[in-house]
């Protein structure tokens, strides 16, 4: 079975081809592998030794004419001139390579200042690491947002969609299914099992098992075929390249020029023209050029390091001078990437909602007293924090801000819930989820099932989640979250003042109108909705759960 491609097999046989169980790998085995298949990360190819580079700078064309001319004045007997020459050619090289090397360093510990993270399951616990920690086995936990760091392969998945472009150029996210791939003629990249690094989830939830990381993943393969295209030199090279050849002739003609006229019209012994030629042409080469511009870039990089501008190579710089189109996505990207609840609209009331990120320090308004919250606004925040599958962490010594797990959307409904008194120890307790019809671009909505105690949909405000919990009758509940217009078209009620009524025609109007104005502010609006279940009699479907639904 071990033979057989890992698509082919059925997801029960993958964890015994890789060497992985459903509680993931467990951290004995983790440094074996990291010895064996390494680090996660993208090679970039053979670097130049430092004494290469040096050499470089030593060999560069006007210091080579700077060289030369020191090695003329020792053999006529004038050591003190040419150990000038030499010593003030040396000294601009080592600041040029000290500079570059100092610039290269820095760009190296800002990049280790910014790892990437993933959620994996190891010794049964999900956990985040690193990205460059991955190793073959791991048991991915994969969500909406999140960018996948290795090939794997998808073991459980419910409603799983990923974008693709990166590898493919196919912007119609591929939608990922758990069950083995028998289909011949095509390839791994078309295979439906299949995730693969450098992608990220569109939508949906799953897990799935790494069988590749760093340069074996097909991003990797991509990458070693892009290390092996020479690079060219940039513009401001090229053109320093000829500048130095101009000026190296430049200054040989007028260094030739002044000992002719020296020994011919002035009557100057060959020596003396000679040395006078000589000082002449030392003087013409601009022998600090290398090192003015390469501390010139330096400069630019630390500036834009500043910035969290990371760039690999001095040279990247001045070609940042010729860029006139940037194509790049928006989150993450030209933003920090993190959404805060701004505005919300429950029972009839629109409320403002302060605090910036995701630190739940922040307030409701109009709410002059600072009074708790309760009733609708209560409601509105337990389903945001329930229809969630994201995870917020609360500051350590390692990691002084508030860090994050899940899809991002998801991460600001359960800051605004914190900032409501709505407590997730709590809700776990009294609301328990029994299953989720993931979220589905065609229906634009996502609900999770929960079971609480029968006709209590929100626990007394005295009332502790044991007690809560201790009733012996139970019923479920379906929170669903999604777009307003695809939500409200499923709603027969809303909940006013803590009273459900008919969601008539005024009020549906109420709500779309406040959706378009959210909308022509440039705020991303969701909408949330609940039903309390009839009894089950079989699996849970869309039509059984989406329907007849309450607003809010």
């Amino acid at each position: 079975m071990d033979s057989l491609p890992i698509y082919s097999l059925r997801a029960a046989e993958v964890y015994t081809a890789l060497e992985s169980t459903p509680d993931g790998v467990f951290s004995s085995e983790v440094p074996a592998r990291l010895e064996l298949y390494g680090r996660n990360l993208l090679t970039e190819g053979v670097k130049d030794s430092p004494w290469r580079k040096l050499f470089g700078y030593l060999s560069h064309p006007l210091a080579l004419l700077l060289w030369l001319a020191g090695a003329v004045t020792l053999l006529i007997g004038e050591p003190g001139l040419g150990l000038v020459i030499w010593a003030l050619v040396l000294a601009n090289v080592g600041f040029s390579f000290w500079r570059e090397h100092r610039a290269e360093q820095a760009m190296q510990a800002l990049r280790r200042l910014l790892p990437t993270y993933t959620r994996v399951v190891r010794d049964g616990a999900e956990t985040q690491l690193p990205t460059d920690q991955v190793i073959p086995g791991d048991l991915l936990v994969l969500a909406e947002g999140d960018n996948i760091p290795a090939d794997a392969r998808v073991v459980e998945e419910y409603g799983l969609r990923t974008n693709e472009s990166t590898l493919t150029g196919d912007a119609v996210p591929a939608r990922k299914s758990a069950d083995a791939s028998l289909q011949e003629g095509i390839s791994e990249l078309e295979r439906p099992n299949l995730v693969f690094a450098g992608t990220s989830i569109v939508s949906g939830t799953g897990r799935a098992v790494v069988y590749a990381t760093g340069m074996y993943t097909q991003f990797g393969r991509i990458a070693r075929l892009t290390q092996a295209v020479r690079e060219e030199p940039s513009p401001l090279q090229a053109e320093l390249t000829r500048l130095t050849r101009k000026i190296a002739f430049l200054a040989l003609g007028i260094g030739a020029l002044v000992f002719l006229a020296g020994t011919f019209d002035i009557g100057l012994g060959r020596l003396e023209a000679f040395l006078l030629a000589i000082g002449i042409i030392v003087a013409v080469i601009p022998e600090g050029l290398p090192a003015t511009v390469t501390l010139s870039l330096a400069m630019a990089g630390q500036r834009l390091a500043q910035r969290g501008v990371l760039v690999k190579k001095l040279a990247v710089i001045e070609r940042l001078g010729t860029v006139s189109t940037i194509c790049t996505d928006k989150s993450g990207t030209l933003t920090q990437n993190q959404m805060t609840v701004r505005e919300i609209w429950v029972g009839g009331t629109r409320l403002s909602v302060s605090g910036i990120g995701y630190d739940p320090a922040g307030s409701f308004s109009p709410n002059p007293h600072g009074l708790p919250l309760q009733g609708d606004i209560t409601m509105l925040l337990t389903a945001a924090a329930l229809c969630n599958n994201s995870r917020l962490n609360p500051p350590t010594p390692e990691r002084p801000r508030w860090t994050t797990l899940g899809d991002q959307t998801e991460v600001s409904l359960r800051v605004a819930a914190l900032k409501g008194g709505v407590k997730e120890s709590e809700l776990a307790a009294v609301y328990p989820r029994i299953h989720e019809l993931p979220f589905d671009a065609r229906r634009k909505r996502m609900s999770t099932i929960h079971r609480l105690p029968s006709g209590k949909i929100t626990p007394s405000p005295v009332e502790s989640a044991a007690q809560h919990q201790a009733a012996t009758q139970f019923q479920e509940v379906a929170f669903i979250k999604g777009a307003p217009r695809e939500v409200l078209q499923l709603c027969q009620r809303v909940q006013i003042a803590g009273q459900l009524v008919d969601l008539d025609d005024r009020l549906r109007n109420q709500v779309l109108e406040a959706n378009d104005e959210y909308a022509r502010h440039a705020l991303r609006v969701l909408a949330l909705a609940r039903r309390e279940l009839p009894p089950r009699t079989g699996s849970y479907t869309v039509e059984g759960v989406e329907t007849d639904l309450s607003w809010g």
